[in-house]
């Protein structure tokens, strides 16, 4: 009996260097104003400064790419932000101002997550045959098993809310996403930046082409 093993090509992508952010929730007023995003300043509220400045500083970029005249917090005030100051001093600060809309962006959780990843079995068919039953074959299957494992993620849940400069600071836009395992605090910035300016675009807050 002849027997003609064929192994099969297995293909793995791997995805170097990609970080993912999902968007997992989002709101917005039917009628914001039509001014909203002439001139927005992004506020970053972060424990870890590096990851505050990098997130605010894609924000801002992002922004920028569809002619939205955006700046940073961190840029304007420095490492504190808002400081001491209190409410009254802030409104009065940006009221006096041209801002138009303050956006906050907030790290709101971040925790590990112990995941198993179950085995896989992949097909490694063979077929045989004789000459007495030379047109007729069977398929027969190896199991290859690849045995399961733990593993630890962190996920990171991000909030952006977007408030009008005016008399009330209405409350327009909250959005929260979730990023996994990100490779470094750019990629977590870069990334969560691009999905809440997609969203943007997406309920009609930001328009324009990227520049």
């Amino acid at each position: 009996m002849k027997k003609i093993i064929l192994i099969p090509i297995v293909v793995i992508l791997i995805l170097t260097g990609c970080t993912t952010t999902q968007l997992t929730s989002s709101w917005s007023v039917k009628n914001p104003p039509s001014n909203l995003m002439n001139k927005v300043l992004v506020v970053g509220v972060m424990a870890d400064r590096e990851e505050r400045e990098k997130t605010e500083d894609a924000m801002v970029g992002e922004l920028r790419k569809y002619g939205i005249n955006a700046s940073s917090a961190f840029e304007l005030f420095g490492p504190k932000g808002f400081g001491d100051a209190t409410e009254e001093q802030i409104a009065g600060q940006l009221r006096g101002s041209d801002y138009t809309s303050v956006m906050i962006v907030s790290l709101i959780n971040k925790d590990k997550e112990l995941r198993y990843v179950p085995g896989t079995y992949y097909g490694r068919p063979y077929y045989y045959g004789s000459r007495r039953y030379y047109r007729r074959y069977w398929t027969l299957y190896d199991n290859v098993y690849t045995p399961g494992y733990y593993t630890t993620t962190t996920n990171y849940v991000l909030e952006a809310e977007i408030y009008t400069v005016s008399d009330d600071d209405q409350l327009v836009y909250s959005a929260q996403t979730k990023t996994t395992d990100p490779n470094n605090a750019s990629a977590l910035a870069e990334s969560f930046s691009k999905t809440i300016v997609s969203e943007l675009r997406t309920k009609g807050l930001v328009s324009g082409g990227q520049r």
